[in-house]
Formats: C-alpha cells, sequence, structure tokens
C-alpha cells in the first residue's frame, strides 16, 4: 500500500473527491499495489514524501502545511484540473529554497512506471540507513580506495566497522564451516578435496565474523591469508554474495559500498572485477577476478588463484547480456555507471580466472582520465537510468 498526501483547491466542485478516488484506483490497477489517500498533514518518519497535488490552486495549500521539508519531494499529478500547471509553480518555489524535487506525470503506464522506481529507489534508502559493513584494514597497493566513514554515515546512515586481521585468523583456525547447498555443490567439483576443505575454513571464519558483528556486508584483507593458510579468500567470499551478504576482497572499502548500494538496488549479483584491458576504437574493455558470486555465472569451474597459485578460484561464464558497470564514492555523488553487452568469455593464462569481454555503449575515456581506482562492479541488466535516480535523490 502507498499513501499520497491529498492536496486539492477549496474551490473545486463537489464531485472532484471522485474524480480523484478513480484516478488513484486506475493508478492502482496499473501499478498492482493500492495507492491511497492520506489526509493527515504531518509526514511519518521514513514515509515518502509523496504528494497528489490534484488541481491547481493548492500552492498556497502546499506552502502552508510544508514549507519545512529537506527533499526530495516528489508531485504526482493529472492531466487535468491544472494538476501538472500546480506542480510546476510548486516545484519552482521548492528549487528556489534549493529543495530537491521531482513531477511525476504522463499517462496511467508511465506514472506506474516512474512510482516503481521512486518506491525502489526510497526502499534502498531507507535500508542502506540500517546496514553495518565490515573491513579489514586495506591491501597495501589500494591507495585511492578508503572510505570517510563520518561522510559515509552522514549521507547515507551506513556504518563501517572496523575489524582486526587477528580476530579472523583466529575464527579461521577453528576449522569449522556451516553446510548449506552451496558448499554440497562445492563438494562435487573435481577439486582435491583438503584444498576444498581449507578453502571452506575461510568461508566458516568470514561467515562467524559476519554473524558476530550482525554484518550485512564484508570485506577483507584476503592476501594475508595465502601464507598463514595456504589457501585463498576466493571461495569463501564467492559463497558469501550468493547468500546476499555482499562480500569484497583486498579490504577495498569503497568497491564494498558499490557493491552493497548496486545489489540493494537491482537485486542481483555483483562481480567485483579489474579493467585489464582497453580498446578505445572499439569501446571493448576487458575485466576479470577470481572471485564473484557462485548465483551468478551460467557455469564454473575451480582453479588456483592467479597471484599466488595456490588456493581455489572461481573461473566462470557469464551469459551474454547486456550489463552494467558501476563505482561510487562515500559522497554519493561521483560515480560511474556505463551499459554495454558482454561479447566474450576469455580464459588467458595471464590474467584473474574470471574474464568477460563488454563492448560500451560509450567511449571509454572515464578509465584513463578520472578512474574510481580499480575495482569495478559489473551486474546484470540496464540499470544506467535507476542509478543516476538513485543518487540524484541524495
Amino acid at each position: 500500500m502507498i499513501q499520497v498526501k491529498y492536496l486539492r483547491s477549496n474551490h473545486v466542485d463537489v464531485h472532484f473527491d471522485d474524480v480523484s478516488k478513480l484516478f488513484l484506483k486506475q493508478l492502482s490497477e496499473e501499478l498492482g499495489e493500492e495507492v491511497l489517500m492520506d489526509d493527515k498533514i504531518e509526514l511519518s518518519e521514513g514515509s515518502l514524501p509523496l504528494f497528489f497535488i490534484a488541481s491547481g490552486g493548492t500552492e498556497e495549500v502546499f506552502v502552508s502545511r510544508y514549507n519545512h521539508l529537506k527533499g526530495p519531494v516528489y508531485l504526482l499529478t493529472m492531466e487535468k484540473r491544472n494538476s501538472l500547471a500546480a506542480s510546476m509553480e510548486i516545484l519552482s518555489w521548492l528549487q528556489e529554497k534549493g529543495i530537491p524535487g521531482q513531477i511525476l506525470h504522463g499517462n496511467m503506464q508511465e506514472l506506474a512506471c516512474q512510482l516503481k522506481g521512486l518506491l525502489r529507489i526510497h526502499s534502498v534508502k531507507q535500508k542502506l540507513k540500517t546496514l553495518r559493513l565490515g573491513v579489514t584494514e586495506p591491501s597495501g597497493w589500494l591507495i585511492a580506495s578508503t572510505i570517510d566513514r563520518e561522510l559515509l554515515k552522514e549521507k547515507s546512515g551506513i556504518e563501517l566497522i572496523d575489524l582486526p586481521m587477528e580476530e579472523l585468523r583466529l575464527e579461521i583456525d577453528k576449522k569449522e564451516y556451516p553446510e548449506d547447498e552451496f558448499t554440497k555443490e562445492l563438494g562435487s567439483k573435481q577439486v582435491p578435496s583438503i584444498e576444498l576443505e581449507k578453502a571452506l575454513y575461510v568461508y566458516g571464519g568470514v561467515r562467524r565474523l559476519v554473524e558476530k558483528y550482525n554484518l550485512q556486508g564484508i570485506s577483507i584483507k584476503c592476501f594475508d591469508l595465502l601464507e598463514p593458510f595456504q589457501t585463498s579468500g576466493c571461495l569463501a567470499l564467492a559463497l558469501l554474495n550468493a547468500q546476499g551478504i555482499h562480500a569484497a576482497c583486498e579490504g577495498d572499502e569503497r568497491s564494498l559500498l558499490s557493491m552493497t548500494v548496486l545489489a540493494e538496488l537491482t537485486g542481483e549479483p555483483i562481480f567485483m572485477s579489474n579493467p585489464a584491458r582497453l580498446d578505445l576504437n572499439s569501446r571493448e574493455i576487458v575485466l576479470a577476478h577470481c572471485v564473484l558470486p557462485l548465483n551468478m555465472p551460467k557455469k564454473y569451474t575451480l582453479m588456483t588463484h592467479y597471484e599466488s597459485g595456490i588456493g581455489l578460484a572461481i573461473s566462470a561464464d557469464l551469459s551474454e547480456e547486456r550489463y552494467t558497470l558501476f563505482k561510487m564514492k562515500e559522497n554519493f555523488q561521483d560515480y560511474v555507471a556505463m551499459e554495454g553487452t558482454l561479447t566474450q568469455n576469455l580464459h588467458e593464462d595471464d590474467m584473474c580466472r574470471t574474464q568477460i569481454r563488454l563492448r560500451m555503449d560509450e567511449p571509454l575515456d572515464y578509465f584513463l582520465k578520472r578512474p574510481i581506482a580499480n575495482h569495478h562492479m559489473v551486474v546484470r541488466g540496464e540499470h544506467k537510468e535507476l542509478i543516476a535516480a538513485f543518487l540524484n535523490s541524495y
């Protein structure tokens, strides 16, 4: 159920409320969710600031009731009764006060589509306010990937928790892990059982840290696990991501944030990847990494981790379809979102184990002139417009 603040002029005819109710009924049918009038003036905590500007003459009513809003404010309109004209006046007044807003206008199908996107964005923003993400110290080479924790908390409500690597090592030393459908599936892969057990001990250790600190996401300094445990963290993170726990490698804080936002916004698993090479003329980019969610590829095998030659890493083929590439900073303003088509799965010896070639819709100058560090997130589907709307709402 969606509630909209109902604003109308006191000078409209006695049948006007029936017109408005019919409009909302038709919109509800198109949306597949009931849209109801809310006559209460106050906005409840966490509610969507959505106003049904049902007629002309509502401008003064809006100003008298809602001059304290911070925004963004959304104005739902009809294609009659001067609804659009009044909304334009209201939006202009809001913008002059520095309050962001948007008018929702169009036929029923268009309005339903706009509302669906708006509801998704609002839901994710509310969800982010509750999230706790854990990070160990970053790998030494990630000199541009740490987050301003206070800024992140102020902008989104997300809390970033520092985790000591020593605690993770102690958890891995317990040599325990929970069995589930994914661990059983991994047992059918043609790899030495001792190697699989070592990788799953890492999974168990990371999983217990997630549960202990009530985390919804985690990034670990996985290269520090190679020597003491003679295995990599690739499989552990692949398992966690497949279970809906956002898991990034190398202690990369901005990648964990980007992964979390993208996964919550799209509902899809995320491939955290390294750009490996570009072809500026064809707008093609090759991306590779040793970890991705186990529920993302159409098929996969287990190989050793690329740089170390030990442990278990994911070598996968992704479906040849449309994808979105994404990375953001914690100010929720600086970001990149590009769409493209996967044209080839590669299996070369001198790159991380999962390798894909994307042909992007736009030039690749960003990667050479203003990149947001090295790791970038890849998600199935076209989400550039949704990402822009989401970040613009901040």
